[in-house]
């Protein structure tokens, strides 16, 4: 058994625990903190952030490799949140995969997508738009075509918008 006096540990190699980081990656990284102190985030959205107040991309990479090892930043966590948030509001599912791509995010990388989020047993998309225009009507002389506008800016698919728009103009009696 060894005995630990001032020779044994002079011997020992000294790791640090933790990389040697840099003070520009430290602010980074505590910009990251403070953005993600308020919302959800996704890397995509904090790159541009850090790019945009002038950090470098080798300490803009450290410093998002630093939070996503400590849970700070999840794009998966990031997807469910907004798609869930989005479905709430009641957008389409179009316009929700779109907004994921410009996030960065492949939308079948997100656990149970579609079936979790768009269940068949549950309202298909023409029954989500057209209960959409019967929550919020159009106000339009041209009722079709406004409908058609607000679904199609919601999010929904071509062929929920026509379908639901056509429905909603028959059930209230309308000519489109």
């Amino acid at each position: 058994m060894p005995v630990i006096d001032d020779e044994f540990l002079s011997k020992l190699v000294r790791e640090p625990i933790a990389a040697c980081v840099s003070d520009d990656q430290e602010k980074a990284f505590s910009k990251i903190v403070r953005l993600s102190a308020a919302r959800d985030r996704c890397v995509r959205e904090l790159a541009d952030r850090l790019a945009r107040d002038g950090f470098s991309d080798d300490d803009i990479h450290a410093a998002i490799d630093r939070a996503t090892a400590c849970g700070l930043v999840d794009d998966i966590r990031y997807a469910e949140t907004l798609v869930r948030s989005r479905l709430s509001q009641g957008k389409g599912r179009a316009g929700i995969e779109n907004e994921l791509v410009a996030d960065g995010i492949a939308v079948y990388d997100i656990p149970g997508w579609p079936d979790e989020y768009f269940p068949s047993d549950g309202l298909s998309e023409e029954e989500r738009a057209f209960e959409l225009l019967c929550k919020k009507p159009p106000r339009s002389k041209n009722v079709y075509a406004s409908a058609c506008r607000k679904l199609a800016s919601r999010g929904f698919s071509s062929d929920a918008v026509f379908a639901a728009a056509r429905r909603y103009t028959q059930a209230n009696d309308r000519v489109f």
